[in-house]
């Protein structure tokens, strides 16, 4: 019994030390996510200490604490030239790849920001009552001591002199009694906040789910404030590059800040749901050799290829206005970051002056209150307070708080305007201009009108093909048999009633293959009673169950209805072939402007539009429509894919 109680007690110790090594972590992941690249390594160990605290919660509490399972990160894929692949871009190396894929997996994972708050919040609420234990031998070795030296009693209504040693015995001997108990509450705290999500009473309320939104603007916004930082970087680099006459080296340097630039686009759209397009000009064709063997670039000529390509490359770097509009973005965002961390900073003070004043003040300030007579401010930046308005040193210490708690609030009011207000900011400078939209539009249309066009001939040879294979060559083999029966119907019956079956046979299956010829340029079920129907009668012969839901309010033009029905059917064959899926749902909706159909997956996960031909088709037919296809396939699935196509809403 009494070693229970021992190492109940020694544990409290220890679950109090980890909450304050917690907070360290929470405070160093704010700071990490704000310079991003410290950020994965503090993901890890944040991620061990919260696995830790369940382990604990059930080995020490009798708490036990389910882990929600999730496959591990994504790996880079390796192609066969040795370059590995990321986001459509190419890196010699993977270990960047795997670093930009290991912080997109960390940035999904639903617990998250619960372990966050677990680390923040255990040494002011959960862990305070692990400090029960020791502050209350402490005391009770003090009086303890004071009785069996005779010394004075320290304050007015300290015990008499004679009563010290008793009461210390029992103060030591109840910090060992509510040891165990200190333990257990400490674990359902624990359970309370690192639970899976779908066990939380909390995590199903609104309130919840408006919290979480309004913290996640507070993070993300001052993780893109570190991203500007970077950026902001790159452009006292290009300053370098172009004010030391290093004008070599400006387009390798201006390609790098591009990079960063586009880098930052992309957490936009990942954290803020925001697109902001690349307004870039694409590079030019290489230059090819004149008839005097010189490469021509504007009006220079040039005696090599590499030099030309330089110039070249020159060129389109310091015409582009886009570039200059990086520019301007990249050196003038951080006056706007300040702003974005203001919402960080209130909550993450606001919160720690909130429980401030448990944590720093009654372990030491009550103890020495009670011995010395002298009482200090409880919470830490109260002197700061009083030190410039010392009018408000009369205020009580213990408004800290109400103060703390709406510092707090204030960040979490503030963190969506000042999100969007960096956001306008950003697409003023950054989004493609007005002209620049026109031309990505030009752009645009002429490679949808290509892809339309190869892939329109494309089709008609395959058409082509199939009947000269197929039911041509099956109608040639009948007439040849009528011919023959014609020979043979005087002469040899038998023989052309045989020929007749043989050609009734050829003239069934020519049948069937124009069936499915037809089926496949436009199947007559799609004809006759619309998309959702005939997504569901190909439910019915897919060997994957198959579940659609959704109706349309009409039907859609013939041609919106053909390029959406394959590409579900393309998805559908992927997920059976590639995917290994169990169950296959599909949705169908209209929003007014754009089609939507989801088909969602239990599979394997891992597809990528780049590695097969068959996802690219569905991109170019759809891009006829100025169409996308989104796929979100992590390794180890489920794999969501998208296809949306603008159109008028039905009637």
């Amino acid at each position: 019994m009494s070693r229970r109680y021992g190492l109940a007690f020694v544990r409290n110790l220890a679950q109090a030390g980890l909450g304050l090594l917690g907070l360290g972590m929470s405070v160093l992941l704010v700071a990490a996510a704000t310079l991003v690249v410290p950020y994965l390594p503090a993901a890890r160990a944040g991620k061990r200490l919260a696995d830790l605290g369940r382990r604990l919660a059930g080995r020490w509490g009798g708490v036990p604490i389910p882990v929600e399972q999730r496959p591990g990160p994504p790996v880079p894929r390796r192609r066969a030239d040795g370059w590995y692949v990321y986001e459509n871009e190419l890196y010699r190396s993977p270990r960047l790849p795997a670093y930009l894929m290991e912080i997109t997996w960390r940035g999904e994972d639903r617990a998250l920001l619960r372990e966050w708050v677990w680390l923040h919040l255990t040494p002011f609420v959960g862990g305070l009552g692990t400090l029960v234990p020791p502050v209350l031998a402490g005391a009770g070795v003090g009086l303890g001591a004071l009785g069996l030296t005779g010394g004075t009693a320290p304050v007015v209504g300290s015990p008499p002199l004679a009563l010290a040693l008793p009461v210390g015995l029992a103060l030591v001997a109840l910090g060992f009694a509510v040891a165990p108990l200190t333990l257990r509450l400490h674990a359902l705290w624990s359970r309370l906040l690192l639970q899976p999500a779908e066990r939380s009473w909390w995590h199903r309320s609104r309130l919840a789910g408006w919290t979480t939104r309004r913290s996640s603007a507070a993070w993300h916004g001052a993780g893109l404030v570190g991203l500007g930082a970077a950026a902001f970087g790159g452009f006292l680099l290009n300053l370098v590059t172009l004010l030391g006459a290093w004008t070599a080296l400006s387009p390798q340097v201006s390609e790098l800040t591009r990079t960063l630039v586009t880098r930052y686009r992309r957490y936009v759209h990942t954290w803020a749901g925001v697109t902001i397009p690349e307004p870039y000009r694409p590079f030019p064709t290489l230059p090819r050799p004149e008839e005097d063997g010189r490469y021509r670039v504007g009006r220079t000529l040039h005696a090599d290829r590499s030099s030309a390509i330089r110039a070249q490359a020159w060129e389109w770097t310091f015409t582009d206005p886009a570039f200059w509009r990086d520019q301007l973005w990249m050196a003038t965002n951080p006056l706007l970051g300040a702003l974005g961390l203001v919402p960080a900073a209130l909550i993450s003070l606001g919160l720690f002056g909130l429980v401030g004043q448990p944590i720093w003040w009654a372990p030491w300030a009550v103890p020495l209150g009670l011995f010395s007579g002298e009482w200090v401010t409880p919470w830490y930046l109260w002197y700061g307070v009083t030190y410039l308005s010392p009018d408000l040193g009369g205020i009580p210490g213990w408004t800290s708080a109400l103060l703390g708690l709406a510092m707090a609030g204030v960040g979490v009011l503030l963190a969506p305007a000042l999100l969007r207000l960096r956001l306008r900011y950003d697409r003023l400078l950054l989004a493609p201009t007005r002209s620049a939209e026109l031309a990505l539009r030009v752009r645009r249309l002429t490679e949808t009108r290509a892809d339309a066009v190869d892939t329109q001939a494309a089709e008609l040879r395959r058409i082509e093909r199939d009947l000269h294979d197929g039911a041509q060559a099956r109608l040639i083999a009948v007439g040849l048999s009528l011919a023959g029966v014609e020979r043979l119907i005087e002469e040899d019956p038998s023989a052309a009633q045989a020929m007749v079956a043989q050609a009734r046979y050829a003239s069934a299956t020519a049948l069937t293959e124009l069936r499915d010829l037809v089926r496949g340029i436009h199947p007559p079920v799609l004809a006759e009673r619309g998309l959702p129907d005939a997504l569901r009668a190909v439910a019915l012969d897919s060997p994957v169950p198959v579940r659609v839901t959704g109706e349309l309010p009409g039907r859609l033009d013939a041609p919106v209805e053909s390029a959406a029905y394959f590409c579900v059917l393309e998805a559908l064959a992927n997920a059976s072939r590639h995917g290994g899926a169990s169950t296959v749902e599909i949705d169908i909706a209209h929003t007014g402007t754009v089609l939507r159909i989801t088909v969602v997956d239990d599979g394997r996960g891992g597809a990528d539009p780049a590695r097969g031909t068959g996802l690219r088709g569905v991109r170019r037919r759809l891009g006829a429509f100025d169409g996308v296809l989104t796929v979100h396939s992590p390794v180890g699935g489920p794999t969501l894919v998208t296809v949306e196509i603008p159109c008028p809403r039905p009637g």
